[in-house]
């Protein structure tokens, strides 16, 4: 399972705050704040191109009891958009290497708990293994510089496939995890 944080753009554009209604326009009313690190333009060109993923997301989201969703696969927009639950321990940070996709990107949310997690560009990491298409993911060697957040039920995240993104980092109180990813094809 994967979760993740922003990305290391020198140039993060702050996201609105809730009373501002271009917010709500891009998030279709849920209330969650976006990382500070979210890259806007990427959101913003595939949110163009594919407004109704977007928009099944976001709804999806703001109109389900996510503490009632079990754990596995359930379809939004049959594979164009799904979501995968999942409840564990978070890992000791050693345990935990960088990750990547290609196909779809990841909208990670933290339903309940935290977790540290971290996020660079793909020039900054070096792969451990090949590109595993069925699975769409590749791994990376956990050493190189990032951006890291903890985790929690305030705020979202969207890593692209050029986010290499460190998920499911024990924070120092080692709570245990509820998460959504939403995968959105790209």
């Amino acid at each position: 399972m994967t979760c993740s944080c922003g990305n290391t753009r020198k140039k993060a554009v702050p996201v609105a705050s809730g009373t501002d209604s271009t917010e709500v326009d891009w998030k279709y009313g849920w209330t969650v704040s976006a990382s500070p690190a979210l890259d806007m333009d990427a959101l913003k060109e595939h949110q163009a191109q594919y407004p109704e993923r977007w928009k099944a997301t976001f709804e999806y989201l703001k109109n389900t009891d996510l503490s009632k969703l079990s754990p596995g696969e359930h379809e939004i927009i049959g594979r164009e958009v799904y979501a995968i639950v999942s409840e564990y321990v978070p890992k000791e940070e050693a345990e935990c290497n960088f990750e990547a996709h290609r196909k779809y990107i990841d909208f990670q949310y933290l339903i309940s708990g935290k977790e540290k997690m971290g996020v660079t560009t793909l020039d900054k990491v070096a792969p451990i293994g090949e590109y595993d298409e069925k699975k769409d993911i590749i791994f990376f060697k956990p050493d190189a510089p990032a951006i890291y957040e903890v985790a929690t039920p305030e705020v979202f995240y969207i890593f692209f496939p050029k986010d290499a993104h460190r998920p499911s980092i024990k924070d120092k109180d080692g709570v245990t995890v509820k998460k959504i990813v939403i995968k959105i094809k790209m």
